[in-house]
């Protein structure tokens, strides 16, 4: 009951600044397990503000089981975003991911860490959303008996390089609030309040971000085992 009046009274604290815009998210995603070890995933994400779309990109994703807990993946990205002329222009990103996981009863625990980099018309980007930079990512899910519901909050840390600084530094914070509801098929939904708080980027707007994602899973003849280490509707 406590998580539920904070998610109602959260986005409602984020209206009141003054340096905050509000975006729409969607993602449509497919997921293959090719074997015990290996899946792949194929994604569509679109991204809307008052102007329209904003941005969108297809992405790969690879990911590689070691063992229950431990899951490295890589993913490619396609991205057309429109700069402050108001035109699109492209860029290529790569995301290297490290992802630990840890269930605990009907919890799952999750972190990523994720470093992405990223190049357009030959010139390396450094702003974070993009760019190059270090992520850090820490989740928490319940699984509720007897339901198809799952609440999931995470929080992630954006660093990276900075005008005349050396090094990486802290310019973004994400918090997210979720629920997904996975069906007894192949497919599975996910809907999600998002804040991004921006940290040292003068000038910068913070962002409100719903997030809609549907994922669907081709494999065939999913055990129940399967099913439960389908985190959610897309990778984490």
């Amino acid at each position: 009951m406590r998580f539920l009046i904070f998610l109602l009274i959260f986005p409602a604290l984020s209206w009141g600044q003054n340096n905050t815009i509000f975006q729409l998210w969607n993602e449509v995603g497919v997921s293959y397990k090719m074997d015990k070890k290996q899946s792949l995933g194929l994604d569509f994400s679109s991204r809307f503000d008052a102007n329209g779309i904003n941005t969108f990109f297809p992405q790969f994703s690879y990911r590689y089981k070691i063992n229950k807990n431990i899951l490295p993946s890589i993913d490619y990205r396609l991205i057309s975003d429109r700069n402050t002329s108001g035109n699109f222009e492209l860029k290529h990103r790569i995301n290297a991911n490290l992802q630990f996981s840890h269930d605990i009863d009907q919890l799952e625990l999750d972190f990523r860490l994720r470093y992405q980099y990223s190049r357009t018309r030959f010139v390396e980007d450094i702003e974070p959303e993009f760019g190059a930079a270090l992520r850090y990512k820490a989740s928490i899910a319940y699984a509720i008996k007897k339901s198809d519901l799952k609440p999931k909050v995470s929080i992630e840390f954006f660093t990276g390089p900075m005008e005349g600084q050396m090094g990486y530094h802290l310019n973004r914070i994400r918090w997210n609030f979720g629920l997904s509801y996975d069906f007894k098929g192949p497919h599975s939904i996910q809907i999600a309040y998002l804040h991004d708080q921006r940290i040292n980027s003068p000038g910068k707007l913070n962002r409100a971000i719903l997030n809609l994602s549907y994922g669907y899973n081709l494999q065939k003849g999913k055990s129940k085992k399967q099913e439960s280490e389908r985190r959610n509707a897309k990778f984490l």
